[in-house]
Order: structure tokens, then sequence, then C-alpha cells
């Protein structure tokens, strides 16, 4: 079965001495306390617009302005130790200083994917039980409707032209709302994130409140994040995720690539997945701050010509994305080597890397996309691919402290080489799913996440990430995998992106069928099967081929079945 953790050999020396007793931090708030007295005024997070508009706090600001909000939520919006509040919105300064504030008051955070539709936002709401809502004014809208069902009793509205200049906030934000007609009106009654910062600094300071008292008592192994799975296999549910969960996962993947990428002043980390997710929750803001990087806040990275002025604005060294964001970028004109010269790292997670542009990335930019995989069950990361060993096609080795096996159906371990479930075990695994007992023991028996994903590992530790167990197809007793599939479908020039699903078939039981998003209108399904005629065996081969304007992903990029599936039956 190969030697047992043998993957260790490939680790740099700071993974290679990194264990539980190196956690720096007891609680998450600690964090930007700690950053503030190491790196003071030195710029810390940014909000960066497409239209090139730009605004940005230090390190200093970020830890008072999160102390007045823990005191906004503490003596003014009455909540208490342990109470939930949810934030939605997307990448900005606010989502940092709403977060951080929310540790430091003491309470469990909850962040909804800005995109939910107002049904979809009620369920979370209800079932985390949040007693407070932070939402960003462009989609309050979607509050009106439903708030009178959950047990939220304040609403905080933030925007994404906070902390920009007064006169230059006034005349974006009359274009957004009055030309643009992107900020609808919000009926329910609520208070302004900078009005929820001014009382807040008032009470602060007429009460000499201390604020690390609102998290006496509270251990590393308590509950601070009810983050929501992606639900890409149904309603989505919270895993309930620790203090040691999250600060344990940052610092083993920051230990995986400290080594050889260094940490320098002036580090600037693009943050460009949505901190709504636990991805770049975890393993880019986190790092970001206590390197002392300035993190840059992208809102929207869709279309890519949104991130052109970021690149040109700011020395960009740090980048992580997912394979749809990189293939795209790869196609802007202006997307030059000469605007990411200054990079050092690029990660990759979510779906699935596609080799081949891997390989059209690291021709042009001159940095490897180092794969990882994980999932929000535990907090972050399982894998990744260590700097120096970066293995294209595979999704790398277990993270220190980590433990990872491929099982067969009874939990038995697979030989290396052979396929099987993803199990893993370690310090980061969720407690569980919030209120649902019957979930968590599915999903973790024993102490393993079952991961349902599919994966092989090889002689060297080294882990391919096959497909979701509920993904494979079968066909005359055949597994096909939805992921091979679609990183040979690809490899097809002018395709940009692609989805696979089963579909019945009455001779096979199912076949494969490939929905493709191509540049070219010229391109016909004959061109697709016979790219797969010689790189995969018949019974993988796509019999079906729907051109479409869009595959339905997740916010990092997995496919969503699930909804081809339903598109398929339409």
């Amino acid at each position: 079965m190969g030697s047992e953790n043998s993957w260790t050999v490939f680790y740099p020396e700071a993974a290679k001495n990194y264990d539980e007793s190196s956690i720096e931090f007891g609680h998450m708030a600690e964090v930007i306390s700690a950053a503030a007295r190491e790196y003071g005024t030195r710029p810390a997070v940014s909000t960066q617009l497409p239209t090139g508009a730009c605004t940005t706090l230090n390190f200093n600001d970020i830890d008072r302005l999160t102390s007045n909000f823990a005191v906004y939520l503490r003596e003014i919006a009455g909540v208490r130790a342990g109470d939930v509040v949810a934030l939605m919105s997307p990448n900005c300064i606010d989502f940092l200083l709403a977060v951080f504030g929310i540790f430091k008051a003491g309470c469990i955070c909850t962040n909804i994917n800005p995109l939910y539709t107002a049904p979809e936002m009620e369920h979370q709401l209800k079932d985390s039980k949040a007693k407070v809502l932070i939402i960003v004014d462009l989609f309050g809208d979607k509050v009106d409707a439903i708030i009178t069902n959950t047990p939220v009793r304040k609403v905080i509205k933030i925007s994404l032209l906070d902390y920009f200049p007064p006169l230059k906030k006034i005349i974006m934000g009359f274009v957004l709302k009055k030309v643009k007609r992107m900020v609808p009106d919000m009926r329910t009654n609520h208070v302004t994130m900078a009005d929820a910062l001014k009382q807040g600094a008032a009470k602060r300071t007429a009460g000499s409140i201390d604020v690390n008292a609102y998290r006496a008592g509270q251990t590393i192994d308590d509950t601070v994040l009810y983050q929501y799975t992606g639900g890409t296999t149904g309603r989505s549910k919270g895993a309930e995720l620790t203090h040691r969960n999250i600060l344990f996962n940052a610092a083993m993947a920051n230990s995986m690539i400290v080594d050889e990428v260094g940490v320098m002043d002036g580090d600037c980390a693009l943050v460009v997945l949505p901190l709504y997710h636990i991805t770049a929750f975890v393993l880019i803001m986190l790092p970001g701050l206590v390197n002392g990087a300035h993190c840059v806040m992208i809102p929207n990275p869709r279309p890519p010509s949104n991130l052109k002025s970021a690149f040109e604005n700011h020395a960009v060294t740090h980048f992580s994305g997912i394979n749809a964001l990189f293939a795209a970028l790869l196609e802007e004109s202006w997307f030059t080597g000469d605007v990411v010269k200054h990079l050092r790292f690029c990660g990759s997670g979510g779906a699935a890397q596609h080799v081949a542009v891997a390989k059209r990335w690291e021709a042009l930019t001159g940095i490897p996309i180092h794969q990882g995989y994980g999932l929000t069950e535990c907090a972050g990361i399982l894998t990744l691919n260590p700097v120096g060993e970066n293995r294209l096609g595979f999704a790398g080795v277990p993270v220190p402290g980590t433990i990872v096996k491929i099982v067969d159906s009874q939990d038995n371990e697979l030989p290396r080489g052979e396929a099987g479930e993803v199990i893993a075990k370690g310090p980061t695994i969720m407690k569980g799913y919030l209120d649902q007992p019957e979930a968590t023991a599915e999903t973790i028996k024993d102490g393993w996440l079952h991961t349902g994903d599919i994966g092989v590992m090889d002689e060297d530790g080294f882990i391919q990430i096959v497909d979701r167990k509920k993904d494979m197809i079968l066909v005359s007793g055949f597994n096909a995998y939805p992921n091979e599939i679609e990183e040979v479908i690809a490899r097809l020039d002018k395709v940009l992106e692609v989805g696979v699903i089963g579909v019945p078939n009455e001779k096979t039981g199912e076949s494969v069928k490939a929905y493709v998003v191509s540049s070219d209108p010229t391109m016909t399904a004959e061109h697709v099967m016979a790219h797969c005629e010689g790189l995969l065996t018949n019974y993988k081969r796509p019999k079906l081929i729907e051109f479409v304007e869009e595959i339905p992903k997740t916010p990092v990029g997995k496919v969503l079945r699930r909804n081809l599936r339903e598109l398929n039956t339409a």
C-alpha cells in the first residue's frame, strides 16, 4: 500500500517542523491585533473597483475599526457571546471589518453567498439562527421579502464605496444607484456600517470598554464559523468550524509554501476568489494578514477585464484562482507577462485544474499553478502541491497534521494506485453539521471525514481527485468520471468551459453527455467527438454534445451537475 506518510519527504522544512503546538493564536480575534502590532501603517486591505477606483486601509485602521464594530454589536445591537451574525457581502473592505468585528465580539459568523435567492438566504438565516444580518446594498431588496420570517432583529447595510473620499463616494454612488440602477431601494429598517462604526467608537470611548473581555472564557475549540456547504449535491448544510480548524488549516497551508516563496515587504495578494467561500477566507485572507501582505479585494472578477486595473495598479505577488478564471485571463489581450511580472505564487482550488490551462499559464507568466484540494468540512484544504515538487494533474500531498486514505465501500484502505473514496483525519475536521446529527454521522465515522470524492494515491503519496462518488457515470458496468472527460474536452482549442453528466441510455444504462461553451460559433458536436476519439476509450466518449452559453457552477468553479441534469430533463 506504499509506505505510510511517504509524502512528508516532499515537505519543505517549515512543513516538516509544523504541528498543532505551533499554532500562534488561540482565537481568530487575535489575528488582527497581532498584525496591527507588527505591521502598523502598512497597507492592509483595499477595495479595487473595475473602473480603477481604489481605497485602502492600513493594519492600525482595521484593528481600530473592528474593535469599534465589536462594541456596536455587543453594546448597541445587543448580541451576546456565541450569538450568530450573518454576513452577505462580496470581497471588499467591509467584509474584513465585519468578520473580524464579529470575532472580536465573541460571536459566530455565517457567510452567505450574495448571489443567493431570497428563499436560499432565508433558509440559511433560519437554520443558523442569526440575530444580525450584514448585507451589501447591491442586494438589499432581498431582505424585504424574507426578513420577517427569520430570527434577525438588526440589519446593517454596507457598500463597496465605503472608505472612499466623501465627494468621490457621492458621485460613484449616484452613478450606481441612479444611472446604472445597480443599488435597489431597501425598505427594511437598517443602519449603515458607517453609522454603526461611529456609534461603536463613541460607546467605546465613553465607556473605556475592554473589547478583549467579550471573548472571555472562549477557547480554541469553540465554534467560530457556520460555513454552509456549496450545495452541489443538495440543500446546503452548516459546517461547524472552530478556531482550531481554521487557524491550523491556514498555518499549515502557509508552511507548505513559505520556505520557497518567502515573505517580503510589499507582498500583495489579489483576493479574487469569494471570501464567503472557505478557500479564500482561510487560505488567502488569513495568511495575507498574518504575513503582512496587502490584500486587494476584487468584488467581482467577471468579466475578467474587471481585473485589468488591479494588475496594472498593484504589484501582485500572490494570485489564486480557479481553472475557469485562469483560462479566461489567458484569452484577454491585455493580460501579458508584463502585468504579472511581480508574481511569485499561484494557487488553484475549487474545480479540478486542467493541465492544458496550467501549462499555458506557466508559459506566459513563468509561475506554476499549485493545485490543492479540500472542502468546507475540513476548513480549507486537505492536500496541496509542494512548491518545488509541483505535479500537474495532481491535487498534491496531504498537508501537515492531516492523514488521508483511499478506501473501498467498507472503509478498507486500498493499495496505492487504486481508486476509492478519499477520507481524512486531523485537527481541521469540522465538529459536524449544525443540528444535523444523522448527516454528521454519515460524514464523520470514527473521526474520519468521508469526503464523497473518488481519488487515487500514487506511491509517493500524491493524490489525483477523479470525481465525486455521486457523479460517477456507469456505462455498461464501466466507471466513467466526468472530471477526466472534461479535462480532455478542455484541451480542444476554443473550448472555454465544459460540464459532463451521465444521462439514461436503454442499452448501456447511462451514456456521457457534454455541455460545451465555445468561443468558436462554427464548432460542431462532430468536432468535439473527433477530438475525444483518440484520447478516450469508447465508453468514456460523449455520445451527446450540447453547446450552451454558460456552465452552471459554484462560486469556486465546481460544475453544478445537478443543474445540468435538470437542464437535460427540462
